[in-house]
């Protein structure tokens, strides 16, 4: 087989969590990509011509892995992070990781935290972060703090929905903005203090004029595309995981101290954009992209 010279010279699938975005922006530099639908019953006529299948969220995309090695396509599955929680939850799911992660040439981990959970399960990875197609922008503070807080409708424990809510409690002159779940209505009425603000989903080009901070105290995280963002507008991210750029709270106690101290300062994280400058605009994430896509036409480089 002829190795290509480029990541443009072949044609990629992209199935599961996160990979709409990251499809729309590969086609608009010149990548050969398409959708693949999230099903158990995959249909092989929908990557005759297809080189690699790239599958993000493992669950999602394990059939189309399994057919894909079937008619000899490369395989890369992109782990996000609850994803790697659910394939050490049960037997069940433990099995399905041990075999169809053999229908895989290569695993990517959304965080150093994801790659080593993998590495304890026997996967080998490479990190590499989602990528967020967005250009920084300093944004003006607003004069009164704003907490952005997203967590999805059923997993309100994991994202410590319940923990924002009473780190919130002495804290009137600040508001919180939750998003990213149904229903807003539903916790509006059970969480009903004027600071806090349920929004479901929302367009967060135009709230982001009102966030100062994303407060996210989750029980389990990869690296989520809203941090990154919020270093490209200037804003501070407060998290109880050490990711990069983040203000490293554990405690309700250091939280408070923290969105205090932001409301006093009131001024813009320059220091996020720059590392979203020098880490995480989407210029690094495609040079790492092409380097791992050609890697699997050359394994000495994996």
């Amino acid at each position: 087989m002829t190795i290509p010279s480029s990541v443009k010279d072949v044609k990629i699938a992209l199935v599961g969590a996160h990979t709409e975005s990251l499809n729309q922006a590969l086609s608009k530099r010149g990548y050969n990509t398409i959708l693949l639908p999230t099903t158990h019953l995959p249909k092989g006529k929908l990557i005759k011509n297809v080189d690699i299948i790239l599958g993000a969220y493992f669950q999602s995309a394990w059939p189309w892995f399994v057919i894909g090695k079937l008619k000899r396509k490369k395989t890369i599955c992109h782990w996000v992070g609850s994803d790697s929680v659910l394939a050490n939850q049960g037997l069940k799911r433990k099995l399905q990781t041990k075999i169809f992660s053999k229908f895989i040439d290569l695993h990517i981990a959304v965080s150093s935290r994801i790659k080593d959970e993998l590495t304890d399960k026997g996967i080998e990875s490479i990190e590499l972060f989602h990528g967020s197609d967005i250009e920084p922008e300093e944004i003006q503070m607003p004069k009164r703090v704003g907490a952005l807080v997203y967590f999805i409708e059923g997993r309100e424990k994991l994202y410590g929905v319940k923990r924002v809510v009473e780190i919130s409690e002495n804290l009137d002159y600040i508001d919180f903005y939750f998003v990213g779940h149904f229903k807003p209505e539903k916790y509006k009425k059970k969480y009903d203090k004027v600071n806090l603000h349920f929004l479901g989903y929302v367009d967060l080009n135009e709230l982001w004029p009102k966030i100062s901070v994303i407060v996210r105290m989750t029980e389990h995280d990869g690296f989520p595309k809203i941090i990154v963002e919020a270093y490209s507008k200037g804003r501070y991210v407060i998290h109880n995981y050490p990711l990069p750029g983040v203000i490293l709270c554990e405690t309700n106690e250091d939280v408070v101290y923290e969105l205090i101290k932001i409301q006093n300062d009131n001024v813009v994280n320059k220091k996020g954009i720059e590392l979203f400058n020098k880490q995480f605009h989407y210029d690094k994430f495609l040079k790492k992209f092409d380097e791992i896509c050609l890697s699997l036409y050359n394994p000495k480089k994996k």
